[in-house]
Parts: C-alpha cells; sequence; structure tokens
C-alpha cells in the first residue's frame, strides 16, 4: 500500500457536579486544612466517614475551577436556545491575549484557550492542591476499605455511588486528556483509578464507563506508553470479555509483534479472526501481515473474503489492483528474463552457424524461450487488465480514493517505461523494425494515460510529493516542457 493510516479515537465526557452549599477558594482551602488534621488523628483517620467526607471535599476542589468547561463549548451564546457558554459560566475573563493560534482567556486560577469562539482546551494556573482528582479517588477507596473492615455498607449507599459515579467520570476524562497530549504515565496512573472505582456499586444508569471499557482504555494507554507488558493485560482480559473484540484482538497482536514475536502475532490474529470473522480490522491485520510476507494469494483470499462482506469498501478493490500489478512487475521481469534467453541462445546458434547439430539445439532453445515469453506476457497483460479494473472499480465507489488514482497513474507508467528497452531487445533479436517501433509506440499512449490519472491523484493531494515527481517525469518524457516546469516549481515549493 502506498499510504496507510490507522487512527483511534477516545470519547471525552461531560460530567457536570455542583456543590449544593456554595464554596470559595478560600472556604476550600480551609476545609482542605481541617480535614489534613484529620486524617493525622489516630481515631478519625480510621473511620470511613473521615475518608468519604475527605473524598468529597477533593472532588470539589478538583472542579471548582473548571466546572462546566468542555472541548467544543462556545464563549457566547450562540443562539437563542442555546443555554451553555463560557462567559455565562464565568463571566467575562479578566483579559484576553494571543498565544500561537489560541486567543487566550485569563480568569482567576485559570487560563481558556479559545479558537474561533470555542473553547479547545484550558490550564489551571493555581492550585489548592495539585491532583486533587486523584486524592479523592484514594480517600473514596480508603473509605470502602475500612468500612469492609466493619458494616461494610457505606459503598452500596445511594450517597455513596453519587460520589463515586462523579470521582469515577472525572478522573477517567482527566485521563483522555493527559492521554491526547501524550502523558502517557500520567493517564494510565489516573485510568487505573478509574479502574478501582468501576469496582464498586453503582447505580443501574452509570454506564458510559463500563469496566470492560475503562480495561481497554488502560490497553491503549499502556500500548502508546510501550509499556508492552501492561497492555498485554489489559488486552487479554478484554479478549476474555468479548470486549470490542476486533480491536481488542489487534492491539494484542500487536503488542506481541512489538515484543517481536511474529508467531504469537499470527497466530492472534487468525485466532480472533476464526471466533469474529464479520471483524473488519482482523481482515485488514491478515491481508497488511501476507503483504508484507509477500504471500498474494493469500492476499487475495482474504481480500476476497473482505470485498464479499463489504462490496462498498473502495481500498479494498484499491489494495486487490495493487496486490494484481505488484504480480504484473514481477510476471514481466520473468518475461524480461525469458527475452534475454531468447537473444542468448539466437547467438549460440550463430556462433555455432557452421555445426548444423548444435545450431539445431540452439535454435530449438529459442523457439521454447520464445513460447515461454510468449505465455508469460499474455500473463502479464491479464494481470495487467485485472489491476486496471480493480482501480477503476474503486474510483467508481470513491472518486476521491487518491491512493487509487495515484496506483492507477503508476500502473500505466510502469508498462509505458519499458516499452524503450523492450522495443530495442525486440529489434536485436528479430532486427525487426516494424516490430519493434510497434511496441516503441504505445509508450506515449500509456504515459498520457498515466499522466491523466496522476493529474487525478495530484488535485486530490496537492501536497503529495510522490505525485509532483512522477507527473514532473513524465511531461519531460512527453516533451512537454511547460508542463514540466510547471511541476517543477511545485516541487520546489513543497521542499521548501
Amino acid at each position: 500500500m502506498k499510504k496507510s493510516i490507522l487512527t483511534l479515537g477516545l470519547l471525552f465526557t461531560m460530567f457536570l457536579s455542583f456543590a449544593q452549599v456554595p464554596q470559595t477558594w478560600e472556604s476550600l482551602k480551609k476545609d482542605l486544612e481541617k480535614s489534613n488534621k484529620e486524617i493525622q488523628n489516630e481515631k478519625k483517620n480510621l473511620k470511613s466517614k473521615t475518608w468519604k467526607s475527605r473524598a468529597q471535599l477533593l472532588y470539589d476542589i478538583s472542579i471548582f475551577t473548571t466546572s462546566g468547561l468542555y472541548a467544543g463549548l462556545p464563549t457566547e451564546q450562540p443562539s437563542k436556545t442555546s443555554y451553555m457558554y463560557l462567559t455565562l459560566l464565568w463571566g467575562e475573563p479578566l483579559s484576553k491575549n494571543t498565544e500561537g493560534e489560541f486567543e487566550v482567556w485569563k480568569y482567576p486560577h485559570k487560563k481558556v484557550y479559545v479558537k474561533d469562539g470555542i473553547v479547545q482546551k484550558w490550564e489551571e494556573t493555581e492550585y489548592i492542591t495539585e491532583d486533587a482528582i486523584a486524592k479523592s479517588a484514594d480517600a473514596l477507596l480508603k473509605a470502602v476499605e475500612l468500612d469492609d473492615k466493619g458494616k461494610g455498607k457505606l459503598k452500596s449507599k445511594t450517597t455513596t455511588k453519587k460520589l463515586t459515579q462523579s470521582i469515577k467520570n472525572t478522573i477517567i476524562d482527566i485521563a483522555i486528556g493527559f492521554y491526547g497530549d501524550k502523558k502517557y504515565d500520567k493517564a494510565y496512573e489516573y485510568m487505573s483509578k478509574g479502574a478501582d472505582l468501576c469496582k464498586l456499586p453503582k447505580f443501574e444508569t452509570d454506564t458510559f464507563y463500563s469496566a470492560d471499557k475503562v480495561e481497554y482504555f488502560l490497553g491503549i494507554i499502556a500500548f502508546n506508553g510501550k509499556k508492552y507488558d501492561n497492555s498485554e493485560k489489559h488486552f487479554l482480559e478484554c479478549v476474555k470479555s468479548g470486549y470490542d473484540p476486533g480491536i481488542s484482538y489487534h492491539y494484542l497482536a500487536e503488542t506481541y509483534k512489538e515484543q517481536g514475536s511474529d508467531q504469537k502475532f499470527l497466530n492472534t490474529i487468525k485466532k480472533g479472526f476464526e471466533k469474529n470473522p464479520n471483524e473488519e480490522q482482523l481482515v485488514i491485520d491478515l491481508i497488511n501481515y501476507y503483504i508484507n510476507k509477500n504471500q498474494f494469494d493469500k492476499v487475495i483470499e482474504y481480500l476476497d473474503f473482505a470485498i464479499e462482506k463489504n462490496p462498498e469498501n473502495a481500498s479494498f478493490y484499491s489494495v486487490k489492483g495493487q496486490i494484481y500489478s505488484k504480480k504484473e512487475e514481477m510476471l514481466y521481469e520473468n518475461y524480461w528474463k525469458e527475452m534475454e534467453n531468447v537473444l542468448e541462445y539466437k547467438k549460440e546458434a550463430f556462433r555455432n552457424r557452421f555445426d548444423e547439430s548444435k545450431k539445431a539445439a540452439a535454435l530449438n532453445k529459442q523457439k521454447a524461450a520464445q513460447k515461454k515469453a510468449d505465455e508469460l506476457y499474455a500473463e502479464v497483460d491479464k494481470l495487467f487488465q485485472k489491476a486496471d479494473k480493480l482501480f477503476a472499480k474503486a474510483l467508481e465507489i470513491d472518486s476521491k480514493l487518491m491512493n487509487a488514482a495515484f496506483n492507477r497513474g503508476r500502473l500505466y507508467y510502469k508498462r509505458g517505461e519499458s516499452k524503450s528497452a523492450e522495443s530495442d531487445l525486440v529489434f536485436k533479436i528479430y532486427k525487426d523494425g516494424a516490430k519493434a517501433d510497434a511496441i516503441k509506440s504505445t509508450k506515449k499512449a500509456d504515459f498520457q494515460k498515466a499522466v491523466e490519472y496522476f493529474e487525478i491523484a495530484y488535485n486530490l493531494d496537492p501536497k503529495d510529493r510522490d505525485t509532483v515527481v512522477m507527473l514532473k517525469g513524465i511531461y519531460y518524457q512527453l516533451r512537454n516542457k511547460a508542463k514540466a516546469q510547471e511541476y517543477s516549481q511545485i516541487l520546489e515549493e513543497l521542499e521548501k
């Protein structure tokens, strides 16, 4: 494949919780000082009530300066029906200034980054205590631990379930934020606390962040943080629970690949595919694996399966076209070698022109080699036609599929490029100028076809350097100096 991009999106959620009693920065600081003293008290620090109260307080502190903020929040009321916007929540900022692409709105204890009237992100500039939400989670888990040693009823209370949900959703959202900023260690720490909170009793309506989903998030974070032992552990759990099996088997296999076990990678993908044959990701994994191993018959087998399941996926046709194109190139090399044998046997016959027996043997070998070369060329042409039709099908389904346009252009270019050398070789063998010229004359037609598809590819992605290089070179060969110079200048701009 010329280009392939795999992407993974994690969903941010907003969980709003407003304290029932109005609080201030100073009141929260005083309450925290009191709580800090209580947990130092030998008697109070053994009471689950002390730790539950502390968990609530730290949660309130964690959201005090950021309640209601989320990426996508408008700064002003966009319409009469809109009921949530930045200035409604937090009023006018103390000041505004510009940092790079963002307009920065400064509020007490925080900065909000705005672009085109929409909140993009925010940053706390002052803390009552850092990592308040993580400390809140620890406090709640401590409260449950202490209560489990006694009555064990605290975790099932309605107030505890509400607090658990609030802390859990907030800490997981923050973990996802750390993940987005590539702070993988911090993301894993926070997500792990979220996983612990998922084990506590919850409301039936508390379904967004399930334990299985958080397990998957932990695997993703560990994988991207290159902690492959951890990602293996989490994705094994995901596979066991059946959470999103296609992607879970995919990342488990990718983990084994990163650990250097190619066989475990293949075994995992095959096992996942056997259990979940309709999971497209696993089919794609098998296709990519066999492409890298140059096992093209296997690639086509799985591509046919993928097309049967999803006949409107243009990429499958494009990839299959690339496989036939690659097979065509490889077979053409065999054809070329056989034609060189034809020439060599002709020379051998000439060297033995005074020995009828040896001459006849050489001419027979020449004839056999020519027959084989003709058969190979017929197969080359069949593969060319198959590839061309597949690229055409891909573009019929998705006219904006740049790779299909590029590779269709490349298909014609490679055939045209071979014509000059092929024409010369045919002339050396047969001294037939008309036959040699007939081969060479098709070069221009192939190059013109190649230009047609490369131009489509360029219009779809004007910044793709490979396409510009191809257009520049072909126009020079077609002796269109104006177009060649045009793409030469474009190339210079791209390389600045």
